[in-house]
């Protein structure tokens, strides 16, 4: 008879250590929601579809690692490139992102011919930094001290820049202040401010500019799907709508843990909810740390297609003021501001466009001014009223309340310090033997491919060092 294990909370983090797992274990996934994959939430506006996250899809190897297994990954997840995925418009220049070097010099020089000059050797240098991270981070989990104090992370750790801010990084490559704005904004791919976090997380400009950007027929929730589809061929149950509520200790054990339907007892116990939100539930306190930013979201459905690309940013003018505002814990007076625009890459979809502007973790933060935001950029971007159906706002408190997410904070930690970016939340409890941490908040941190990454090699050290069989 196998041993037996349960998932809290069936994020992609979630997903990924239970179909791992399912090799070895008989496998529960308990989820509060009525769908699996977390964020990666389809949403319906009348007839027309949003996803609500995530927008950008990189890094399909991941994926499809974790599926290998079991099926032909590639015909699983058939990814398609997209070739220029994000216009990034400033007041006086528009930039398309792509991995073709030479035409990224040639946009790049008609605003600063010396950033373009440097761009080359920016692209080595995050490569450089990318297999770096994946072989010092991304490829490892962290379960117990010894995992920090390792010689090799450390000097890993210091090859990485970690004592070096990304702006700063950039401005070695790009002295113009617009290009080094255009690369800055990875740091909200982890929720954080790109004058604070470190030159490490450059790393994630390889994910786009070398490996590219993609795009699934149907949205990203069919990444989610495909992933609930092999779980219930490889016999992993899924108990859907139904959150944990308590969990049962024994010394440093969990014992068993409790829904409103039952009680349910297992071997181990891996949780994918948001880290501080499982600490309150195990009656520990919660850590005082920054938090990551939320967002402040807009579905729009459109009655005809318009012309953007599938990503689309307008960029604020002062970029340093609005990491400030929001580190403060309020919105920027005049944000940047984010669109996904599916139809571009897949018209067998209805035109509709998500829009995003950067929130602080703070539900109590004044949402003044931020629908005329929206507006304004619709403008910008060529749509008039008449071409809308319908409009639906989402706030942080929809991310904070359905995926049960402290102030809203989609990463959790913020990665605004040296501490906050490299020591995470581990992925083994401290003090319980058979409890686990996978998922966007703990190491080795959030974006989608990460959080799956890092839920299957978890999965993977788990059944070696328990030696199941």
């Amino acid at each position: 008879m196998k041993p037996t294990a349960i998932v809290v909370g069936g994020g992609l983090g979630g997903l990924a250590t239970a179909l791992t797992l399912s090799t070895h274990y008989d496998v529960k996934i308990f989820e509060k929601n009525s769908w699996l994959g977390g964020k990666m939430q389809s949403i319906q506006l009348g007839e027309h579809t949003f996803d609500f996250g995530p927008n950008t899809l990189t890094m399909p190897r991941y994926f499809w690692d974790v599926l290998a297994p079991f099926v032909q990954p590639k015909e699983a997840l058939p990814f398609q490139r997209v070739e220029q995925p994000t216009a990034h418009h400033f007041k006086d220049a528009t930039i398309t992102f792509t991995t073709d070097v030479a035409e990224m010099q040639r946009q790049i020089a008609l605003i600063d011919p010396v950033s373009a000059e440097n761009y080359p050797a920016f692209i080595l240098e995050i490569t450089r930094l990318f297999h770096l991270s994946e072989k010092a981070f991304l490829n490892k989990t962290f379960f117990n001290v010894k995992d920090y104090t390792k010689a090799s992370l450390m000097k890993n750790l210091m090859a990485a820049r970690p004592f070096q801010t990304l702006d700063a990084f950039l401005g070695h490559y790009f002295p113009n202040r617009k290009i080094r704005q255009l690369f800055n904004r990875f740091a909200t791919y982890i929720g954080s401010s790109p004058y604070e976090t470190p030159a490490t997380f450059a790393m994630i400009a390889y994910f786009e500019l070398v490996e590219g950007t993609y795009f699934l027929e149907g949205g990203p929730p069919n990444i989610a799907a495909t992933f609930e589809r092999v779980l219930r061929e490889q016999g992993v149950k899924l108990h859907l709508n139904e959150p944990v509520l308590k969990f049962a200790m024994d010394g440093d054990t969990i014992r068993f843990c409790e829904t409103e339907k039952g009680r349910y007892e297992a071997d181990i116990f891996v949780s994918d909810m948001d880290y501080d939100v499982m600490q309150s539930l195990l009656g520990r306190k919660i850590p005082k740390r920054e938090l990551s930013t939320s967002a402040y979201v807009e579905l729009i459905a459109l009655k005809e297609p318009v012309d953007l690309h599938h990503h689309n940013l307008l960029f604020s003018n002062d970029y340093v003021a609005e990491f400030k505002t929001l580190r403060e814990g309020n919105y920027a007076r005049k944000p940047s501001v984010y669109g996904c625009y599916p139809y571009a890459s897949d018209s067998s979809r209805l035109p509709a466009l998500f829009v995003l502007i950067n929130a602080p973790a703070n539900l109590y933060a004044s949402q003044d001014g931020l629908v005329e935001q929206v507006d304004d950029a619709l403008q910008k971007w060529g749509i008039k009223e008449e071409q809308i159906v319908e409009r639906k706002a989402l706030p942080p408190h929809y991310i904070a309340d359905t995926f049960a997410v402290r102030q809203g904070a989609i990463y959790g930690q913020a990665s605004n310090t040296w501490k906050g970016s490299f020591f995470r939340p581990s992925n083994h409890d401290l003090k319980l033997d058979n409890l686990y941490y996978v998922g966007g908040t703990v190491h080795p941190g959030g974006g989608s491919p990460i959080v799956v990454k890092g839920g299957y090699e978890v999965a993977k050290r788990i059944i070696q060092e328990r030696q199941e069989v």
